[in-house]
């Protein structure tokens, strides 16, 4: 059995009496085993699981930090006023009619059940709020870490960096406000929280219509512009080889399958068929006149597929920006992708569109990046030279990844691991003890 050593260390503003910690976990039926590593060994407890206050531990609870037999999830940092639990399983989202909207969180994720592909990370997706650091260690010697701020950058660069992204909204919705949490959001006197919480991601706002209405831009000038250079009027290769005539991309690459194991052990399975399993692809992107795209070719052993993503899909905040868009695969009825090939295969031309790379003119050595095909993409474009430097409209890529990409080694999209290393590796023959730090949080506002 391993075990895993989680500690924490408080270097932030906050007295250490302001700061709480929670673990969620991931799935109703995954393993949840955690203790408390001081003497008395208690159990610690899932922080959704009761309706109420949640199981929160205070930051001298904890002192000693846990000790981690298996668990897969969240695990949650609150400053001040804790989020409670209004119902069971539950999570805060980023809209004004939660609860818990005007408080001041954060969070990690780890996956440790002893296996060697074992991984946690930071993530700024959804939110960004406490700034924080990963450290792993083997018998006292450092071996990893995963930076919430780079070198020389403060927590006031990131927040002057993403607030400027929303200050004035660009999304273009009637009622847009910006993306800082409380800042102009209207707090009635029951919601508890004051002063900065967080600044949402562009992937985090609800559907467009709901509240609040995303500040970022949405995509809608890029998709305009792909149909101007590439849709069903131009001719094929006027602006970039291959592409015109509706053709926007070449998606082909390796998916490298899904596999499985029974906690606690080294020999996952790689299924042999199926959706899950090691298969290649390739796929013709096309855009129509009302920017709805296609993905046309050959799945595995499979021609002919076919998988559609109307405009309105990718247009709300989880489809392009949260890479959740929904699709008909072969005429059915959409769903949101799953952890299979297609989701891999949607992945790509999602992430394409975040980074710039889709219709790209950028020469990555002497082949325009739109040419490449999509698994070059993160193959040979180099984490510096994506975004602006793919696309010169601002428009035309995900701006707050793009802020953050260089300040920060936290997820800042969905598929930020395709592009950098994010995750850091906890695996227990080179890792036992796993330290979170939360950084000087120091603002000016």
């Amino acid at each position: 059995m391993s075990i895993l050593k989680m500690t924490f260390a408080n270097n932030s503003t906050q007295p250490d009496a302001n700061v709480s910690i929670g673990f969620v976990s991931g799935s109703t039926t995954a393993a949840f085993n955690i203790t408390n590593a001081d003497t008395n060994g208690s159990v610690i407890k899932n922080l959704n699981s009761d309706i109420g206050d949640g199981n929160w531990y205070t930051f001298a609870e904890l002192s000693s930090g846990v000790n981690i037999e298996n668990f897969s999830g969240r695990i949650y940092v609150s400053y001040g006023t804790n989020w409670t639990v209004p119902t069971a399983a539950y999570e805060p989202s980023q809209n004004i009619t939660d609860v818990n909207f005007f408080l001041r969180y954060d969070k990690m994720e780890l996956t440790f059940n002893g296996d060697a592909a074992d991984v946690g990370d930071l993530t700024s997706i959804d939110y960004w709020s406490i700034p924080m650091q990963l450290n792993t260690t083997k018998s006292g010697v450092a071996v990893h870490s995963d930076l919430g701020l780079e070198p020389g950058i403060t927590t006031q660069m990131v927040y002057t960096a993403l607030d400027a992204l929303t200050s004035t909204p660009t999304s273009g919705l009637k009622s847009a406000k910006p993306a800082l949490v409380p800042g102009t959001f209207k707090q009635n006197s029951d919601q508890p929280g004051k002063g900065f919480a967080r600044i949402i991601g562009p992937s985090s706002y609800p559907p467009i219509g709901g509240v609040p209405i995303t500040p970022y831009n949405t995509f809608e000038s890029y998709l305009t512009d792909l149909v101007t250079k590439f849709g069903p009027t131009t001719a094929v290769g006027a602006l970039v080889p291959g592409l015109g005539a509706g053709t926007i991309a070449t998606i082909s690459g390796e998916f490298n399958g899904v596999t499985t194991a029974t906690p606690g052990t080294q020999n996952p399975s790689l299924p042999a068929t199926g959706p899950q399993s090691r298969q290649a692809y390739t796929l013709v992107a096309s855009i129509d006149a009302s920017s709805n795209i296609t993905l046309t070719g050959t799945v595995g052993n499979a021609a002919n597929t076919t998988m559609s993503y109307a405009i309105s899909s990718l247009l709300n905040p989880n489809g392009i920006y949260g890479a959740s868009a929904e699709f008909s695969l072969n005429g059915a009825t959409s769903t949101h992708p799953a952890n299979n090939v297609f989701g891999w295969i949607g992945g790509d031309l999602l992430a394409g569109l975040n980074i710039g790379a889709v219709g790209s003119t950028t020469l990555i050595g002497t082949t325009m990046a739109g040419a490449l095909p999509s698994s070059d993409w993160f193959n040979k474009i180099s984490k510096t030279s994506l975004f602006g430097n793919l696309q010169s409209n601002a428009g035309y890529y995900n701006q707050y990844a793009n802020a953050l990409q260089s300040i920060s080694e936290a997820y800042n999209f969905a598929y930020s691991d395709r592009f950098q290393a994010v995750q850091i590796s906890v695996n227990p023959a080179t890792t036992d003890t796993l330290k979170l730090t939360l950084l000087d949080d120091t603002l000016t506002i």
